[in-house]
């Protein structure tokens, strides 16, 4: 019998997400390094994001993370690292989700996204906040508790003052914050601002609603839009004059609101967004256009656009979230038309010179 003289193929026990995160993660760390390298906890944030896309994914009805687009996995990985987002901190900072989406040719396919929550924002404030020093530990500050307001003389600020007497609603969020001019600066997000959050929400799950009249909105017709149309507005209406606990006890609108709004996690719900509201107005500095694209796909996570104007949008939570895979629609694709072709443009002289393309912004307003 002929010797073998090759050498036998080693069995692969690696589990599928080691195996992702081998084909992955070098990439992603080639990408984002820009010239210099990617730290421990980059790389740490990048495996644990990989471990909960693949639990997101079984938990999903999926075969796991090697169900997944491939763009979208280095899309998250690049997220987590620039923005230094862990997946397995507690209290969390960010969170995963799918969807599903109708094409236009009326297959489903599955995606999975990821979101900023809880202290994921605190983590950002720290590593990119325009002048941020130090952010300090946030106030709850609750309704029977004793508070007293920052006053300001000219450019002095006399701090404000809190003394906690008990439990009850949560009135209003303070965060000190040390910029490395040495002043300390108190954001502080009131209860009531948290009502423009619950209706963004109501109004996000009021999207696709058809209310029976039509089998979706994109196949209805115009009586139809019309009659959907009036329909939302009536639902609308009852928001207004009426603050966000009356606004969480309609009946009507309940079907709209995720069991996060509701009793027992209600004032864990507005807490969270009132933190997130207090923080949005620091300005972020970020190294590279990488980094600001991550951080506004991150909070822009559930709509359709990519405007940046993510201060006004709804942030949603893991907990905001109904449960199991959310069904988007997809508008049915325009049919393809033929433009004429641009006529020549003369130059204007013999020699043009070209204007030169301005810096690329790399500074988040919130």
């Amino acid at each position: 019998m002929a010797e073998n003289n090759g050498t036998a193929k080693m069995p692969d026990y690696r589990t599928i997400v080691q195996k992702t995160g081998a084909a992955y993660i070098p990439l992603v760390e080639k990408q984002i390094s820009n010239g210099g390298s990617v730290d421990l906890y980059q790389h740490l944030c990048m495996e644990n994001a990989l471990t909960m896309m693949h639990e997101t994914a079984v938990g999903a009805g999926l075969e796991g993370i090697s169900a997944l687009q491939k763009s979208e996995i280095m899309q998250i990985l690049q997220q987590v690292a620039t923005l230094r987002l862990n997946a397995f901190s507690r209290p969390r900072e960010c969170y995963f989700q799918t969807r599903k989406k109708k094409q236009p040719d009326g297959n489903w396919t599955t995606s999975i996204e990821m979101g900023i929550e809880g202290d994921g924002n605190d983590v950002i404030l720290r590593n990119f906040g325009h002048g941020v020093e130090e952010v300090y530990p946030y106030w709850d500050v609750h309704v029977d508790d004793e508070f007293t307001y920052p006053v300001h003389h000219g450019i002095d600020v006399e701090p404000p003052t809190w003394k906690r007497c008990g439990t009850g609603k949560y009135a209003r969020v303070v965060y000190p914050v040390r910029f490395t001019d040495g002043t300390v600066r108190y954001f502080i997000s009131e209860r009531a601002e948290v009502r423009a959050n619950l209706v963004a929400h109501i109004n996000n799950n009021m999207m696709n609603e058809t209310f029976g009249i039509a089998e979706s909105r994109y196949k209805a017709t115009l009586q139809q839009k019309q009659q959907i149309d009036a329909r939302k507005s009536e639902l609308k209406a009852l928001m207004d004059g009426r603050d966000i606990d009356e606004i969480l006890d309609i009946p009507e609108l309940k079907p709209y609101i995720s069991p996060a709004w509701m009793e027992g996690s209600r004032e864990r719900m507005i807490l969270r967004k009132m933190r997130n509201n207090a923080v949005k107005p620091i300005p972020k500095d970020f190294a590279n256009e990488l980094s600001l694209s991550a951080y506004y796909k991150s909070m822009a996570v559930s709509e359709s656009d990519n405007t940046i104007d993510a201060e006004y949008r709804e942030i949603p939570d893991m907990d905001d979230l109904p449960s199991g895979p959310q069904e988007v629609e997809m508008p049915p694709a325009a049919p393809p038309r033929s433009e004429p072709a641009p006529a020549p443009v003369e130059p204007t002289s013999k020699v043009e010179q070209a204007t030169p393309a301005a810096p690329p912004v790399t500074t988040a307003p919130f």
